[in-house]
């Protein structure tokens, strides 16, 4: 476990998709999702399946750069030294759920009991994975068939975010985006205590 010592940073491996979502970037109103983990004082690690990934049409809209992955999936050491894994939101995810290295860190992840999370459509990752099953769950409308299919207990999409177990999960990452980084924070806080 890489973070039970108190003056070590909790690491985060944060998984990106095909399309990074907005609500990733610097230059909203609101501090991004990787803003906050960095506020928290976390070591971030960006993986995804290409070196490079593109932003949602909302973001190359608004000019935002997307931040550089700092490694491929197949590149990413031994989960277990993590102390969570992170899917982040965006517009697909196909990468990562056809991904074998994506789902296998999700499921090593999950077996070692380290935090597992996802936003918005990044829920759909964690249901390939096959981490979910019994679990309630927070995720898009549309997205239900496939939660439900790998066990998920659906909650709905206009909730707040969800802890059940070693899994986090939350949607409408704009108005809910503090409650769920906050909600991975005290996950994480519990499972390191």
């Amino acid at each position: 476990m890489a973070s039970k010592d108190p003056g070590k940073p909790v690491k985060m491996l944060l998984l990106v998709g095909d399309r990074m979502g907005s609500n990733c970037f610097a230059g909203g109103k609101k501090l991004s999702i990787i803003e906050k983990f960095r506020r928290y004082g976390w070591d971030l690690t960006l993986a995804a399946t290409t070196p490079t990934v593109a932003a949602c049409p909302y973001a190359e809209q608004k000019g935002w750069e997307p931040p550089p992955i700092d490694c491929r999936l197949e590149e990413v050491p031994d989960v277990t030294t993590f102390d969570g894994v992170c899917v982040l939101p965006g517009t697909s995810h196909q990468g990562l759920i056809g991904s074998a290295a994506a789902i296998g860190l999700i499921r090593r992840a999950s077996e070692a009991g380290l935090l597992v999370s996802a936003w918005c459509r990044g829920v759909k990752v964690l249901a390939a994975a096959n981490v979910i099953s019994g679990k309630q769950i927070v995720g898009h409308e549309d997205d239900r068939e496939a939660i439900e299919k790998a066990g998920g207990i659906f909650v709905g999409q206009d909730h707040p975010p969800v802890t059940d177990g070693n899994v986090v999960t939350g949607a409408r990452s704009y108005y809910f985006r503090a409650k769920n980084a906050d909600a991975i924070k005290k996950a994480i806080g519990t499972r390191l205590a």
